[in-house]
């Protein structure tokens, strides 16, 4: 697929490994994550998309999970014992927020690679559950 430009972390943590024990600010930890389909979180998950769709001009509905590869392989992770979870790959906002996601600057670029994996399906067995992955992206 080629390379892409993105961030991770609001701008005082933004791409800073030392800062990623910083809840909600911070960049994604170092590791494996495996792309996933994002869940619309509750019973209101809908309810709050489509606000924030509306609102913000930002659609999650096109968005990915990102789950660590750790002892339990999920939504969540530690880091120096603070807990950290809800990551995600999307493309940029209008807010130019990443609370800890990969962010992509060119939302073209985001759609080019979205489109791809969503061709190619989620076929990638994740280790130690039943979901299936798009693949996987390390960050180093």
């Amino acid at each position: 697929m080629g390379s892409f430009t993105a961030f991770s972390g609001m701008p005082k943590d933004r791409n800073n490994p030392t800062a990623t024990d910083h809840p909600d600010s911070g960049p994604l930890l170092a590791g494996k994550y495996y792309i996933v389909d994002r869940e619309s979180g509750g019973n209101l998950g809908w309810l709050y998309d489509s606000f924030r769709t509306h609102a913000y001009g930002t659609d999650r509905d096109t968005w990915f999970a990102l789950y660590r590869e750790d002892d339990l392989i999920n939504d969540q992770t530690f880091v120096k014992g603070v807990k950290r979870g809800a990551f995600r790959l999307h493309p940029i906002g209008p807010a130019r927020r990443s609370a800890g996601c990969i962010t992509f600057t060119d939302p073209k670029q985001y759609d080019q690679l979205r489109a791809h994996l969503v061709k190619n399906g989620a076929t990638m067995p994740v280790p130690g559950t039943t979901l299936k992955a798009y693949g996987t992206v390390e960050v180093k």
